[in-house]
Formats: C-alpha cells, sequence, structure tokens
C-alpha cells in the first residue's frame, strides 16, 4: 500500500471508531439507565468587574433546581429514576471554546463541532469526567442588552449558556441551563426561530387547554409562555415550565400521551 492509502484507511478507522462510539454514547444516555452527571463551568465573558464578583459566590445550591426540575418531569413520565441527573459546579474558567457560526451552513456548522470536539478533547474538566459539560457565559446586565444566542450540542454534549451576572435573572438563568443541557440529550427547539414565538403543538405546554390562550406555563423548548397568537412572555423560573411529550420521547422518556398537568 502507498503512503496515501494508508493514511486514507488510518482516516476510516478513525471516523469509524467516532461513530460507533457516538452510537454507543447516544444509545446509553437515551436509555436513562443510570443518572447524567453535568457539569457546570461559569465563564467571565467580557471580564468585568460585576460578573466576577457574581462568579465568585456561586455554589452548587445555586444550580439544585435543575436536577429538581429533571427528577419532577421525570417522575410525570414514569422515569424509574430517584435522581436522573447530578449537576456539579466546577471553577470557572478563561479559556473559550469556539464561537458558533452565525446563521452558518451545514459546512460552517461541521467545521465548528469538529473544532468543538478538539476543544473538549483538550478540555481540563478538573477531574469531574462529566456527561454533559456546561459553560455558563456570564454578562453584565446593562440596560436592555441583547445576549448572544446560547446553543447545545448533542453530537459533543457541550452546552454553552449566555447569562446575566444577576440575582433577579437567576430563575431565567436556570430556565435557559436547562433548555441548553436537554438539547445536548436529543431534545430540539419548539419555537419559530424567526418569531421567537412557540410552535404548535409541540411547543404549548397545554395544547389541548380551552381556550387555548391565555397559556399558563411554557414548554422547556420553547421557553416561552404563549399569551396569544402573535405574544408570548419569558418563562421566569423552571416553576412556570414542563417537559412536553415531544421532548420527552426526544431525550428518550417513552411515553404514549402526555401526563396530566397538576
Amino acid at each position: 500500500m502507498s503512503f496515501k492509502q494508508i493514511r486514507i484507511a488510518l482516516l476510516l478507522i478513525i471516523l469509524v471508531l467516532v461513530v460507533h462510539h457516538q452510537f454507543n454514547d447516544k444509545a446509553r444516555v437515551a436509555s436513562w439507565a443510570n443518572p447524567l452527571f453535568i457539569s457546570i463551568y461559569p465563564v467571565n465573558a467580557e471580564g468585568d468587574e460585576l460578573s466576577q464578583r457574581y462568579i465568585e459566590r456561586l455554589d452548587e445550591r445555586d444550580f439544585e433546581e435543575i436536577e429538581r426540575f429533571i427528577e419532577r418531569e421525570g417522575a410525570r413520565y414514569g422515569l424509574g429514576l430517584d435522581r436522573p441527573v447530578y449537576v456539579q459546579l466546577g471553577n470557572a474558567i478563561k479559556e473559550s471554546p469556539p464561537a458558533p457560526p452565525v446563521g452558518g451552513n451545514f459546512l460552517q456548522r461541521a467545521s465548528w463541532i469538529a473544532r468543538m470536539r478538539w476543544w473538549r478533547w483538550r478540555f481540563d474538566n478538573q477531574g469531574m469526567d462529566p456527561d454533559v459539560i456546561v459553560l455558563a457565559r456570564y454578562f453584565e446586565p446593562t440596560g436592555n442588552r441583547r445576549l448572544p444566542h446560547s446553543t447545545g450540542v448533542e453530537q459533543i454534549r457541550i452546552a454553552i449558556a449566555n447569562l446575566f451576572a444577576s440575582k433577579s435573572m437567576r430563575g431565567e438563568n436556570l430556565v435557559v441551563l436547562a433548555h441548553e443541557i436537554l438539547h445536548t440529550i436529543g431534545a430540539t427547539d419548539k419555537y419559530d426561530l424567526s418569531s421567537g414565538l412557540p410552535i404548535y403543538p409541540g411547543g404549548f405546554a397545554e395544547p389541548e387547554r380551552t381556550p387555548l390562550f391565555p397559556q399558563r406555563i411554557a414548554e422547556i423548548m420553547a421557553g416561552r409562555i404563549p399569551v396569544d397568537e402573535s405574544r408570548a412572555r419569558q418563562a421566569q423560573s423552571l416553576q412556570q415550565v414542563i417537559v412536553g411529550p415531544e421532548t420527552a420521547a426526544e431525550i428518550g422518556w417513552k411515553v404514549a400521551t402526555a401526563p396530566a398537568l397538576e
């Protein structure tokens, strides 16, 4: 065999191994046979003092509501785990991964995911070896600023959540974190990308409610509570959010119909 043929053969072997590992990992996560371990690593996105002070005061109790949310929703779908996820808080990090392409095409996104795989392979997880890595990027809450779009990638189980360094925004931050975490285990968005409005019926927590509007709570992968056909308001906490049946099926919670809400 020529050197070129050997190189191609090695690349094909590596590709097969990567696909095999990814398939097995996806099946393992979707089975929910064991709890998932999620590690959150804070990042001072702009290096400002306010965000730094906020990050220094964080502890794991600030994220326990994510555990309770997934435990509560899993129980509604008959999940046989008392504690489906464990959320751990790592030390703050300075190195951010490559930024995702804004409105990129398939090749640009594939290239970004490849670079993210390399970043994760090199990443110091501080000895926690999590199933899901969450980078919580905190920004100073000034004026009515809009944060960059958060993202969660199933193929590499990394979530990048852009959050406000503010106690008053803690509830909304937890909704964003839970949304992106569920992306990493297979959930898809349930809102219209152009308008931000929840898509009916999957993005509605109560699609059979009469009258349909206003809804009382939000579906986690929509993140907003529909007020009428053209308006929706942001869920303020995980107490205002549920996992709908479409999302439940995507993450491996086997259901035929949605359980009744209390």
